[in-house]
């Protein structure tokens, strides 16, 4: 008898964990929400607001060991003032504004608004009302990049 032939075997293979790619553009919209909501709060206070990631930095040159460090990004706010003293807010979504109904920018008026108005798209956003922008946003992101890896491409070999 075989070592293998004491397990018990399935045909059942893992499911993908990522989910449906609106579900991802959905939730990556709304966690940058969160994070212009938690900015503003900071802003109120006084306060820096920083995301964090984790990147892999040299140690030691000699033997070549890395370690995972956290880099901290400070976030670009998406709310501005405009030459009458009023609060917009340019939504954006893969470094590339949003635009809704052809207008680039949503009205709050004033600092007070701004976090009631982000806590509305929150909703449109989970209502899926701006999948089709965020949709045509990261399609017109994959044609630019495509684009700029065709020039690449072609760029002559001495400049590469």
């Amino acid at each position: 008898m075989s070592i293998l032939s004491s397990l018990t075997l399935s045909d059942t293979a893992k499911r993908s964990v990522s989910a449906d790619p609106v579900t991802n553009l959905r939730n990556k919209m709304l966690a940058a929400l969160d994070h212009q909501i938690a900015a503003f709060n900071a802003d109120q206070q006084n306060q820096p607001y920083f995301t964090y990631t984790e990147k892999w930095q040299l140690v030691d040159e000699a033997t070549g060991r890395k370690e995972r460090v956290k880099v901290q990004h400070p976030i670009r706010k998406m709310w501005f003032r405009d030459a009458a003293d009023r609060i917009l807010l340019e939504l954006r979504f893969a470094n590339k504004a949003v635009q809704i109904g052809g207008k680039s920018s949503i009205v709050v008026g004033t600092l007070d608004k701004l976090v009631p108005t982000l806590q509305t798209v929150k909703k449109a956003v989970v209502a899926g009302e701006l999948d089709s922008v965020l949709k045509v946003v990261v399609e017109s992101r994959k044609r630019s990049l495509k684009n700029v890896a065709a020039a690449a491409n072609k760029a002559p070999k001495a400049l590469k």
